[in-house]
């Protein structure tokens, strides 16, 4: 495992790399940082080259509205071409918003608890429950604090109100790559009742609820762990990296299956 570093858009752009094989991008969430992933690196790291990235800091020069465009050019600065992306909360709507814009580039999603389909909360709303979403970390509370107390107050309030503003219903229909979605059905900030709705708009999707909170990688990293594996090494039928045949693959509705519902 390395930390590594490379220059995008002018400034410094942190990440780690671990593991080997087909590579998988991590992007963390709203105010946070690559370690969030530090409990599944090792296991992934067994069967991916994975790498984690820092996502640039909230400012005027790269507010949240670019960072699907900054993904792309990191991976470009990295050498990657095409690429599995797991995408948490705000960086959910990173994710999405670079599949959809970059098909070719992504051949499997995961959105664990993503932002970006409204869920009747605005800045206030959001902000409320973030005390007890908190609470159930246990001992990676600290790091979550701090990681926050490092980003500042200002750019945690701009991502916020990003996050509170940001829509994407009307893009999603330019992902095609298979995606699973990672739910805690006790989640305070995006609440599992959204899952639904991501599900229906998103053709080649799945979800999976997890008994916990909004952090699962956290919370629950083995669960989380295996179900990202096992979404990894599916097959997928007809995979020619831009688009996405009709049919169903290990149980997953494709686009012109749309019988299934999710179960919890």
């Amino acid at each position: 495992m390395t930390d590594e570093s490379v220059e995008v858009d002018g400034r410094v752009a942190r990440f780690t790399v671990a593991g080997s094989g087909d590579p998988l991008v991590l992007v963390h969430g709203l105010g946070a940082s690559r370690r969030w992933w530090s409990p599944l690196l090792p296991r992934l790291a067994q069967h991916r080259r994975v790498f984690a990235l820092d996502l640039p800091r909230p400012s005027h020069r790269t507010p949240p509205a670019s960072w699907s465009t900054w993904l792309g050019n990191w991976l470009d600065r990295v050498g990657l071409d095409r690429v599995d992306v797991v995408g948490h909360s705000l960086g959910g709507i990173v994710a999405a918003e670079f599949a959809a814009a970059y098909p070719e580039r992504v051949r499997r999603l995961v959105l664990v608890a993503p932002a970006g389909v409204p869920c009747g909360r605005g800045l206030v709303g959001r902000a409320l429950p973030l005390a007890g979403a908190l609470a159930g970390l246990g001992p990676w509370l600290p790091m979550v604090v701090g990681d926050a107390v490092r980003a500042g107050p200002v750019a945690v309030a701009r991502a916020i109100s990003f996050v509170s503003t940001r829509d994407l219903r009307a893009e999603l229909s330019g992902v095609r790559a298979p995606t699973l979605l990672l739910w805690g059905d006790r989640d305070r900030l995006v609440p599992a009742r959204v899952a639904d709705e991501w599900h229906s708009i998103l053709d080649a999707s799945r979800i999976v609820y997890v008994s916990c909170g909004h952090v699962p990688m956290l919370e629950a990293p083995e669960k989380v762990g295996a179900e990202i594996l096992g979404f990894l090494g599916e097959k997928i039928e007809g995979d020619v990296g831009d688009e996405v045949r009709a049919g169903v693959v290990n149980g997953m509705r494709l686009p012109g299956n749309h019988d299934e519902s999710p179960a919890r």
